[in-house]
């Protein structure tokens, strides 16, 4: 049997280094650049947000269950929204007919609360609204909270960026 002598040529050399040139590549965007990250879509860097969750009509003996450095989880897609920095708490009020009188009042409610709970993240914009990690926050979007000591209901009212 004869035994074959493998060369390199010209073709070969040129290979390899298209190969090594994209994963060089490959290795830059996903690993060296996570600093700030980009969306591949739009090209935006990320930014960080902070927006503010209502949840209207809690039971008072649930207001204090909620804690600042807590992480948000989406209940509905499991995916981390952010870190919570406040929470606040005010008397629930409830518009409605008075069907005495026939006109519209508002009305404390006892035992329920409206809480606002502050939270950051760092998102990157998509159109009009913001990208967290494939989580889509925007004014008016809800929100299925959960928490190691509550789970609710609220929504967003309202998002600003930080520079």
């Amino acid at each position: 049997m004869r035994k074959v002598k493998m060369k390199f040529n010209i073709m070969d050399v040129l290979i390899l280094l298209g190969i090594l040139a994209v994963a060089a590549v490959l290795l830059y965007v996903f690993v060296l650049s996570e600093d700030t990250p980009v969306d591949s879509l739009s090209g935006s860097a990320a930014t960080k947000v902070t927006y503010v969750v209502e949840i209207a009509g809690v039971d008072d003996m649930y207001a204090d269950k909620i804690s600042v450095g807590e992480t948000l989880i989406d209940s509905s897609k499991k995916m981390n929204i952010g870190t919570i920095v406040a929470v606040e708490s005010q008397p629930y009020v409830y518009l409605g007919k008075n069907l005495t009188t026939g006109t519209m009042e508002l009305t404390t409610v006892e035992g329920k609360s409206t809480i606002y709970v502050t939270v950051e993240a760092d998102a990157v914009l998509s159109g009009i609204s913001y990208n967290i990690g494939g989580y889509t926050i925007y004014v008016g979007e809800q929100v299925n909270m959960s928490l190691p000591h509550f789970v609710g209901v609220g929504y967003c009212i309202s998002l600003e960026t930080q520079s």
